[in-house]
């Protein structure tokens, strides 16, 4: 029998609400040719002033994700980084804000897209998947500190599938924008080494974020390479999926103490597998 409290749905419910009203205001801005870009000079890439409202939605997110994570009675037991204001200090559950920060961010420049071909279509799925993805990451992050194995287990693991499709969405709309490799790898990279945080958080290591980093900075080079290659941005996604799915996949397992050899050939064969159909579609298509 689980010993949590069931998920407070009405804090999560106008946590979503609210995002999905900042998204909805902030693609009729986007929408709009005569929209305000900020130019950074020199090589650096422009940015359009969506993204900077994008970046306060995600404080937003953030801040909830941190309340809701923080209220679970489990969490009175972790020791949490502090906060030091001056007058007091707060604590914070920044892994918590990683998956429902993506789950955003991932949804709003995925479908950014696809705006010049779906159009409206584009808007409505950005704000259903954004949404969905929110309120599952939401409640799954609750499950997922829950005492009873079993149910812990299943939300992890759908916490895991949130992690994979938020990195598609956002790998592939940083290789779209075929920015310089100093700045796609960077994103990559550090796309890469927060969500792999996320997911490594629940194996309970100390060294979590330095493993974190390790995926992180293959993204990073698989990138570079990835740059030379004349591949769609869906294909270039996909592939970068692969790499993640491999590393993450392998690392979680070694901090768990669960990595076999077996475990190893099989992620090999799989990954052999998925780079091949990846390659292929690409010359063949």
């Amino acid at each position: 029998m689980s010993l949590s409290s069931p998920p407070r749905y009405d804090r999560i419910v106008s946590l979503v609400f609210v995002v999905l009203i900042g998204l909805t205001i902030i693609f009729l801005i986007d929408a709009n040719p005569n929209t305000l870009r900020i130019r950074l000079g020199g090589d650096l890439p422009t940015l359009a002033i969506s993204w900077l409202l994008i970046g306060s939605l995600l404080l937003i997110t953030s801040a909830g994700a941190d309340l809701l994570a923080r209220s679970h009675p489990q969490m009175q037991t972790r020791s949490l980084p502090t906060l030091n204001l001056g007058v007091t200090t707060v604590e914070i559950a920044p892994a918590f804000w990683i998956l429902p920060a993506f789950s955003v961010i991932g949804s709003f420049a995925f479908f950014r897209i696809l705006s010049t071909s779906l159009q409206g279509l584009a808007f409505a799925l950005a704000l259903l998947v954004a949404g969905g993805g929110l309120l599952a990451t939401l409640i799954c992050q609750h499950y997922a500190l829950d005492r009873n194995p079993q149910l812990s287990q299943r939300a992890q693991l759908a916490l895991q599938v949130i992690a994979y499709l938020a990195a598609f969405a956002c790998f592939s709309a940083i290789y779209y924008a075929r920015q310089r490799t100093l700045y796609s790898a960077t994103l990559i990279g550090a796309t890469g080494s927060l969500l792999a945080y996320a997911m490594l958080q629940w194996t309970g290591r100390v060294h979590s974020f330095r493993l974190s980093l390790l995926v992180g900075l293959l993204l990073a080079e698989a990138t570079w390479a990835l740059n030379y290659w004349a591949a769609s941005f869906l294909v270039g996604g996909t592939l970068l999926l692969v790499i993640f799915y491999i590393t993450s996949g392998l690392l979680q397992h070694q901090a768990s103490g669960k990595l076999q050899r077996r475990l190893i050939v099989e992620y090999a064969l799989l990954g052999s597998c998925l780079l091949a159909i990846v390659i292929y579609a690409t010359f063949r298509f």
